[in-house]
């Protein structure tokens, strides 16, 4: 039974960057589906065009941690970006969870704003 489901745009209200994943664009299609297109009008539109793709999950938890993966200020087209941003709101520490749940644990450090190695999740 997952323990993450699809976020609303008003739950990541008040989210953070937390680091960067390091995957291609056809690996998070694989894992997670299609992004929420913020070049386009509606709930999930990034009228700076900061981001063009954004993933977005909350737990199911009573009090419910929020992770969004999104490119950021990018200038290779979408399907080209490797270098991703990692959101959070809530317990970090579940972020371990999510990755192992969505099958994105294999080979994706996860690092700090700062450019260090934060940890590498295990299977």
């Amino acid at each position: 039974m997952k323990k993450f489901i699809e976020a609303k745009k008003k739950d990541t209200i008040g989210s953070g960057f937390t680091g960067y994943m390091i995957t291609t664009y056809e690996h998070l299609l694989e894992c997670l589906g299609e992004p929420h297109d913020a070049t386009k009008e509606g709930q999930w539109y990034s009228g700076d065009w900061k981001v063009r793709a954004e993933w977005a999950f909350k737990s199911k938890h009573k009090k419910s941690t929020v992770i969004t993966i999104y490119d950021y200020k990018e200038i290779v087209p979408v399907d080209k970006v490797t270098m991703w941003h990692v959101g959070s709101k809530g317990d970090t520490r579940r972020l371990e969870q999510f990755f192992k749940e969505r099958g994105l644990e294999d080979g994706m450090p996860l690092y700090s704003g700062l450019g260090g190695l934060v940890e590498k999740i295990q299977p």
